[in-house]
């Protein structure tokens, strides 16, 4: 989630403030409506709200016409938190001076604030045609198109802003967004906010989101450095706080209990203003009726989550369980209507704060609500926080605990978690399934080919994931392998852009590996990511957070996955997978193990081509392709926890029998 900083913006000409030391101006009943406003600026600039307010009614007494005024004065309502009496003297001014650009410009503002994006834009697009000159007006316009990702229109009115004004820290933030979300043009996009944060030192959001971006390319020290800067001028940064917890988890120099207390302190300051506030839950503690089961996610879309729930949602059984579905994200394709259909009610939320979305969560009559990001992008982790459901359970989105006590529960299986792995590293109790892994295929998926070893090349390792995952301790775990088996290659697909394959380029030049033996691919639609797989011969697994949605597209398409199991959630997810899939050969537990399995896979060409050919087979009778079956054990899981709420006991661990 962006956060942006607006400026108001005062009329008339410009007066200097009193110097240190100098008395305050002070006029006796002057008849000259402009005297009195000249001191309300100088008192508003010197923060005497109501002094100033006081001379700006004088003014207008004498002139009620007096644009300028009605608009000033409307700065001073804003200041001191009168949104309505601010608006109205906004409209006032206009009411007098239509052509003034700086009611324009503030009273769209007020509008944005209020979530009137089409009236805000109407003022912006008032105030730059007035004066084409006016940059915090087009700033203004491009952020607001960038909050509901009208990209074209963002860049537009963000570039026009530069050229008038290259001060601008605002603007060059905003462009650096563009960059980097829309354009993937990440190197770019660093430029942008690296100029943000040179005009304006202590510029938080641009520090945000300059971590951001370097995570995405894989500089995750140094993303980590950027977002811990960000919240040591800004503490109130909440998604710059997730943010940084979903990069540690990325990081392989930190102990998994170093990871722990990041996040138990993202709690900590999330739910201490609510301490002591037990919100007052009126379900009916009844243990065998229909249960109300709320989904909160921003990625009910072409996204690796609905992969994971739509199955399973088509196969709740709907006598037991009521969806209802809180989707936070703007967009809606093809995926979000399938699950649409599935789903019994639906709200968008996008816009709602976290007030607001908890108390409909409330109203609903919610009796377990699943978070479905952890701390992933447009997360809604505060709602939790308020605990607005008796029963909170955390799933699928993302591989950690959430930090947060409100949350009751964490959905796990018997291998990623098994009795006393994990429990400490968790503020949730955590519930075990036999199996919690679904996949979906993609239904144009290509025919598996045959081992491309076996017509004579070199042999080639692949790694499919994000470019946040390949960071420079996976890097120098693949180097290894590859300096112990000297003629392979190794082709990365998903590249970002071109400087995340610059960024990949150096890393490995710096453990030894000649860019000869790579093969970099910028990220493509998924019937070509797919068809990539013809070219890979075994896949390297990222470590520590692992591969999950592409090791399952990977396996449909014949391709093994070595992994590293380590002693976090994020780095057990290929573990999930490949016990599944019955494949405990490709489950490894250091570092040594991991090199020596990749040279002994490389040296049995044979027993990795019969693998390949029957390893679709293999999804397909495994429990990730049952999803009736999961769906039960899911519905098991449910009644459990709410029949401990029922009967008034606190949450426990517990494990369902297969």
């Amino acid at each position: 989630m962006l956060e942006w900083l607006f400026g108001k913006r005062n009329g008339g000409a410009e007066h200097a403030r009193p110097s240190a030391g100098e008395p305050e101006i002070t006029l006796a009943d002057s008849p000259d409506p402009a005297e009195h406003f000249k001191l309300g600026k100088q008192q508003y600039e010197m923060g005497l709200m109501d002094e100033a307010l006081c001379s700006y009614r004088k003014a207008l007494a004498l002139n009620p016409d007096y644009a300028q005024a009605h608009n000033n004065a409307g700065n001073v309502y804003e200041t001191t938190g009168r949104a309505d009496d601010a608006i109205a003297s906004y409209r006032r001014a206009l009411s007098s001076d239509p052509t003034l650009a700086n009611a324009h410009y503030n009273l769209g503002r007020m509008l944005a604030a209020r979530g009137d994006s089409d009236g805000a834009l109407a003022c912006y697009y008032t105030a730059t045609a007035i004066d084409p000159d006016f940059s915090e007006a087009h700033t203004a316009e491009g952020l607001l198109h960038v909050e509901k990702h009208r990209w074209n229109e963002a860049s537009a009115a963000l570039q026009k802003a530069v050229s008038i004004d290259p001060g601008s820290a605002l603007a060059q933030n905003g462009l650096g967004v563009v960059y980097s979300q829309h354009l993937d043009r990440n190197g770019e996009a660093l430029a942008f906010f690296c100029k943000a944060i040179s005009i304006k030192p202590d510029y938080a959001v641009a520090y945000s989101n300059l971590g951001m971006t370097l995570g995405r390319v894989g500089q995750n020290a140094e993303a980590v450095a950027a977002l811990r800067r960000a919240l040591a001028i800004a503490p109130g940064l909440i998604d710059t706080r997730s943010n940084l917890l979903f990069y540690l988890t990325h990081d392989s120099t930190l102990s998994p209990e170093e990871i722990y207390a990041e996040h138990r302190a993202y709690g900590e300051y999330l739910e201490a203003p609510f301490r002591g506030q037990a919100t007052r839950h009126r379900n009916s503690p009844d243990p065998g009726r229909r249960l109300r089961v709320g989904f909160v996610s921003a990625d009910l879309r072409a996204h690796a989550v609905a992969n994971f729930v739509e199955p399973l949602w088509a196969a709740l059984d709907p006598k037991e369980i009521e969806i209802w579905v809180y989707s936070n994200h703007y967009l809606e394709d093809p995926v979000t209507l399938r699950l649409k259909s599935l789903a019994h009610h639906w709200t968008r939320v996008v816009g709602l704060s976290d007030e607001e979305l908890a108390a409909r969560i409330l109203e609903n009559g919610i009796d377990i609500l699943f978070d479905l990001s952890g701390h992933t992008g447009d997360n809604r982790l505060p709602v939790f926080a308020l605990k607005p459901a008796p029963i909170q359970v955390s799933w699928i989105g993302n591989p950690n605990t959430t930090g947060l006590t409100a949350m009751d529960y964490y959905l796990a299986d018997r291998f990623s978690a098994p009795p006393g792995v994990l429990d400490h590293l968790f503020t949730e109790k955590i519930v075990r399934l036999p199996s919690g892994a679904i996949f979906q295929p993609f239904d144009e998926a290509p025919a598996v080919n045959d081992l491309p070893a076996l017509g004579g090349g070199a042999f080639t390792f692949g790694s499919f994931s994000r470019g946040d995952k390949q960071v420079e301790g996976v890097v120098s775990l693949w180097s290894r392998v590859l300096h112990a088996v000297p003629k392979a290659r190794m082709v990365l697909a998903g590249c970002i852009d071109d400087a995340q394959k610059q960024v990949l380029l150096e890393s490995f030049a710096r453990n030894g590996i000649e860019k000869e033996r790579l093969v970099l691919h910028l990220r493509v639609a998924t019937l070509e990511y797919l068809a990539l797989h013809h070219q890979v011969d075994m896949i390297l697994d990222t470590y520590p957070f692992g591969g999950g949605t592409t090791t399952c597209h990977a396996a449909w398409m014949g391709v093994p996955v070595l992994t590293l199991a380590g002693k976090t959630m994020a780095s057990r997810v290929g573990l999930i997978i490949n016990s599944n899939l019955d494949l405990p050969e490709f489950i490894t537990d250091s570092e040594a193990a991991f090199v020596a399995q990749a040279v002994r896979c490389s040296q049995r060409l044979p027993e990795l081509a019969a693998l390949r050919a029957n390893l679709r087979a293999r999804v397909l009778a495994s429990p990730m392709s049952q999803a009736p079956v999961i769906a039960r054990w899911l519905e098991i899981a449910l009644r459990t926890m709410w029949q401990r709420w029922c009967d008034g006991k606190p949450p426990e661990s517990f494990a369902i029998k297969p």
